[in-house]
């Protein structure tokens, strides 16, 4: 059984206004137990949406989003089962941070969870060393931090959780290579069956995911590895190409 299941998805914005959008036109993809999977296309495609829609944020015009089996929208207990479950890291992470200490904001999330002092403390240093940072920040304030080290910061805190499913909504793609690769190849060690979903950008990153998604329109074009999509997708291999370009003027 899928761990988060979307089935024929339908959601558009500024409803019954002359601005209406369709932003997803009937997705349907599973999501496996233990995946790391990337999503990709262009702005606008309708990913974030997506993204949105898999632990409540947004509410589907027709569909349904299911985790392990059940509608998260049949009831507010699904609903607050599937949110401590699918952790969601914004865009802009760094607007996510409010406390006084890189501790405190990373142990707000465990904190509500009534965990103990102890655990709360294990899951603090060890969601603040998978983003690459030392213990030596964990008592700096989180706004006098550069802005890829707070949306690192915003990560753990979502990390601390311990989520089964972790979506990094384009969250990762902003900070340095480095940084993105640590982070990375953190989580595919330490994955235990948590399943992580994200937008990603730089080819070096969605060639070692274990399945990609190719978002276009609000549909999804296909869903493979990345030799299967470059084999049976032209759109695919064109995509490719031309973030191979991007990123060479980039260097």
């Amino acid at each position: 059984m899928s761990v988060l299941s979307v089935k024929n998805l339908i959601y558009g914005y500024s409803k019954g206004t002359p601005f209406e959008k369709g932003a997803l036109k009937g997705v349907s993809v599973d999501f496996e137990k233990g995946e790391i999977v990337a999503l990709i296309g262009h702005t606008g495609s309708g990913k974030s949406t997506l993204l949105q829609h898999l632990n409540g944020l947004l509410k589907p015009d027709s569909g349904e989003i299911l985790f392990e089996g059940e509608s998260i929208h049949k009831s507010k207990e699904t609903l607050r089962k599937c949110r401590f479950n699918v952790g969601l890291c914004f865009q802009y992470p760094e607007q996510q941070l409010f406390d006084s200490t890189v501790y405190k904001d990373v142990a707000f999330g465990p904190g509500n969870m009534g965990l103990s002092a102890e655990e709360i403390d294990k899951r603090v240093r060890s969601s603040v060393a998978y983003v690459g940072l030392s213990e030596d920040y964990l008592e700096k304030s989180p706004f006098d931090l550069s802005g890829g080290e707070k949306r690192r910061v915003a990560i753990a805190g979502v990390l601390s959780m311990e989520p089964k499913v972790l979506i990094l909504d384009d969250s990762v793609s902003a900070v340095d290579t480095k940084t993105e690769k640590v982070i990375l190849e953190n989580l595919a060690k330490a994955r235990n069956g948590k399943t992580t979903i994200l937008i990603a950008h730089r080819i070096t990153t969605i060639e070692k995911m274990d399945k990609i998604i190719f978002v276009d329109d609000g549909k999804i074009l296909a869903v493979g590895s990345h030799e299967q999509l470059l084999e049976c997708s032209p759109e695919y291999r064109t995509t490719v190409e031309l973030q191979k370009l991007d990123e060479q003027k980039e260097v």
